[in-house]
C-alpha cells in the first residue's frame, strides 16, 4: 500500500517527555483503535542489539544483517515482544536509554521500522506516536499533532517515571539527558525531529493528560463524522 493512501492515522510527534505516549495511549482508548508506540519499537531494537556484544552501534553495515531476523510485536496492553520474548521491563533501562538515539539515527534501522509501522496502518484508524510520524512515516495522515513542553517540565515528568520504576535520578541529570537527546534527534540526517507541515502544535507544559486527550479527541471525532 502506498504511503499516500495511509490517511486514517492520528500522527503525534514531539520530543521526549512531552507526553506523547500517555496521550496517544489514552486517545486510542477513547477512539477505540490500535495505538502504535514507535518509541517502544526503537527501544526494543536497541535492546535486541545490546544482546549482541559484537555489534557496532555506529556502523549501519554491521547492524543491517541483524535486522532481517528481527520480529517486534506490540499488544493492546502495551507489552512489547522481540522474537516472542516479552522485553517490556527492559526498555527503560539506563543502557537502552543511553543508546537509543544512536540506534534510532541509523538509516537501516529506520527503514525497517517504517515498514513495520506502515503495515500496522493498513487495517483502519490508528494512533501513532513518535518523532517522525507526521513528517516521514505517515505524511498523508488526516490528523497531525506536535506536542511540546518546557524542558524543565519534561525533565520533571521523566524523573517521576524513573522514580516510579525504582530508579533514583536527579532532575538535573534527567534534564541534561533530555537536552542531549533533543540535539541528537533534531540534527540526525535521516528523519530528524521536526513539526510536520500542517501539524497542530500543542504546548502541554500547563495541561493535564486528560485535558490534552480531550482536546485531540474532539478534533478527530468532529472531522471523522
Amino acid at each position: 500500500m502506498s504511503i499516500e493512501t495511509l490517511r486514517d492515522v492520528v500522527a503525534i510527534d514531539g520530543p521526549s517527555g512531552a507526553g506523547k505516549s500517555t496521550v496517544a495511549r489514552g486517545l486510542a482508548r477513547r477512539l477505540g483503535c490500535p495505538y502504535l508506540d514507535t518509541g517502544a519499537m526503537y527501544r526494543a531494537v536497541t535492546w535486541y542489539l545490546l544482546q549482541r556484544d559484537a555489534c557496532d552501534f555506529a556502523d549501519g553495515s554491521s547492524v543491517a544483517p541483524l535486522l532481517g531476523a528481527l520480529d517486534i510485536a506490540l499488544d493492546a496492553e502495551g507489552r512489547v515482544t522481540v522474537s516472542g520474548r516479552d522485553v517490556s521491563s527492559h526498555l527503560r533501562s539506563h543502557e537502552v536509554e543511553r543508546r537509543v538515539s544512536a540506534v534510532s539515527a541509523l538509516s537501516v534501522v529506520r527503514k525497517r521500522m517504517r515498514e513495520l509501522q506502515r503495515a500496522m496502518a493498513e487495517h483502519g484508524l490508528l494512533v501513532a506516536e513518535g518523532r517522525d510520524m507526521g513528517s516521514v512515516v505517515f505524511p498523508a495522515a488526516n490528523w497531525k499533532f506536535y506536542l511540546d513542553a518546557a524542558p524543565s517540565e519534561r525533565a520533571r515528568r521523566r524523573q517521576a517515571d524513573f522514580l516510579a520504576q525504582g530508579r533514583e535520578v536527579s532532575q538535573d541529570d534527567v534534564l541534561e539527558e533530555i537536552l542531549v537527546r533533543d540535539r541528537l534527534d533534531s540534527t540526525r540526517p535521516d528523519a530528524p525531529l521536526t513539526c510536520a507541515e500542517g501539524a497542530t502544535r500543542i504546548d502541554t507544559t500547563s495541561m493535564g493528560v486528560d485535558e490534552v486527550i480531550e482536546h485531540l479527541a474532539r478534533i478527530v471525532e468532529r472531522e471523522r463524522t
